[in-house]
């Protein structure tokens, strides 16, 4: 099975300049814009990959497979077992499997879809576990019914939102990390891999917080499509990750010029 990976910015015009940007000790809010300024034809494409857009099937359908009838046998359509909802890890680890399973039938992974695993599979858990008992392991139905809970627009915007904001902090950070490397040491950006680290964290809560926007419109969409127009298309899903992405990279601009 072949791996696809995303493209190489080393040498673009745009890279150079967030190069520079680092070089100069620019703010984070000039080297995170850059940074999605370089990356937006890869991250474009990256929305095309069949298994970057399984993942974020995922993300949109789960909720409504959740609170309607025949959910069982929906969850082995895609893969995942009985027993998956025995407990939260047992459940991100099947949809893992269900990801794996859908890679090999197209013939290939690619970067982009394993980093929208990684962003779907992290705000399932935490956003599930907030809707959790705390005290005592949650049973099977219970875990269904905090499922089927973002299939309302207002939970899903708080998903969608916690979603791309993994997934955009995740693009830059995979373009970003191998060039931090090179601006890390005595005499450069940062003196030490604890300054490297602080930025990390900035850089996440940075794109969280820009992440707003995309909570903003991703309720409204819900309601409008899910529940008006009744069209959850593959393409429609395609055309409001397109979008969110598109909203992510204008928010980081904006921020870049509030700044």
């Amino acid at each position: 099975m072949g791996h696809i990976r995303l493209g190489t910015l080393s040498q673009s015009k745009k890279w150079r300049d967030v190069i520079g940007l680092l070089d100069s000790d620019a703010s984070l809010q000039d080297v995170a814009a850059a940074a999605a300024h370089a990356s937006e034809r890869d991250l474009s494409r990256a929305s095309d990959d069949p298994s970057f857009q399984y993942v974020t099937s995922l993300l949109v359908q789960l909720p409504l497979l959740a609170r309607a009838p025949g959910f069982e046998s929906a969850m082995a359509d895609l893969g995942v077992d009985e027993g998956a909802l025995q407990s939260v890890p047992a459940l991100l680890a099947s949809l893992s499997h269900s990801i794996d399973q859908n890679a090999f039938k197209v013939g290939r992974s690619s970067d982009a879809g394993e980093l929208a695993r990684a962003a779907l599979l992290e705000s399932l858990s935490v956003q599930l576990r907030d809707r959790l008992p705390s005290l005592f392991d949650p049973d099977s139905q219970q875990i269904r019914q905090a499922l089927a809970s973002f299939s309302s627009g207002q939970n899903f915007a708080h998903l969608a939102r916690d979603f791309f904001a993994r997934l955009s902090y995740k693009s830059l950070d995979y373009f970003l990390s191998r060039e931090l490397a090179n601006h890390t040491g005595a005499g450069k950006r940062f003196a030490s891999d604890a300054e490297r680290v602080e930025f990390d964290r900035a850089l996440s809560q940075h794109t969280f917080e820009a992440s707003r926007i995309v909570q903003e419109f991703a309720s409204g969409w819900y309601g409008k499509t899910v529940w008006k127009e009744e069209n959850l298309s593959q393409d429609t899903i395609n055309n409001f990750t397109h979008y969110a992405f598109k909203k992510m990279r204008t928010e980081l601009g904006r921020r870049r010029e509030d700044a």
